[in-house]
């Protein structure tokens, strides 16, 4: 359904059902934003920080200089 034949059929509704719809898409959307969705809850999944990675940043501070010269 396209977006116009939605609002066509939007506008026709009271303002009390206008404010229901937009409950219920809202609960739609935060059910979606639920990392549930996303990520198996029995696995567990590697997060990547800067402690211990002086070298990476020293190479990204090379690069960065390379890239200023050139």
């Amino acid at each position: 359904m396209l977006l116009a034949d939605i609002a066509e059929e939007v506008s026709v509704l009271s303002r009390f059902e206008k404010i229901l719809l937009i409950e219920k898409i809202s609960k739609m959307l935060l059910k979606e934003e639920s990392p549930v969705g996303y990520f198996d809850l029995q696995k567990s999944y590697p997060l990547f920080t800067p402690l211990d990675q002086e070298k990476g940043a020293s190479q990204l501070q090379h690069f960065l200089v390379e890239q200023k010269s050139t």
